[in-house]
């Protein structure tokens, strides 16, 4: 009973040290991305990978979670550092085979954000390009 109660404990530690050592941006995203439901939201170096639980990244659901992605530096909701130092958002499908990255995300949201509706659609796909796996 005893050792079971140090593994409870030690799993409980565990897994609070894992939640609070992700970064602010993950959880900024997990927030804001929750309607799409994705299946994983991760951080390697200066990229953060979105994965969706569908088979293909339609164009219309990459622009919406990118607006959502953009939301709150245009609300000035964002916590200190949010996207600093994020030069790519990957949102590719189930497989993570394939999708869209968008590039340097901070500045272009803050572009967007002065720009009217289809003006900032430009600027979002200008700094877009197709993901394939590796």
């Amino acid at each position: 009973m005893k050792r079971l109660n140090a593994f409870i404990l030690g799993t409980a530690l565990a897994t609070s040290l894992s939640v609070s050592a992700q970064s602010t941006d993950i959880v900024t995203l997990k927030k804001k991305l929750a309607p799409w439901q994705p299946t994983e939201i991760s951080q390697k170096d200066d990229q953060i990978t979105v994965a969706l639980p569908d088979k293909n990244v339609s164009s219309e659901v990459y622009s919406l979670l990118i607006s959502n992605t953009c939301t709150p530096i245009w609300t000035k909701d964002a916590p200190a550092n949010y996207l600093n130092g994020i030069k790519q958002i990957n949102v590719v499908n189930k497989f993570k085979a394939s999708g869209y990255s968008f590039e340097n995300p901070l500045n272009v949201c803050k572009e967007m954000g002065d720009l009217m509706e289809k003006p900032a659609e430009v600027k979002m796909l200008s700094n877009t390009h197709l993901y394939k796996a590796k």
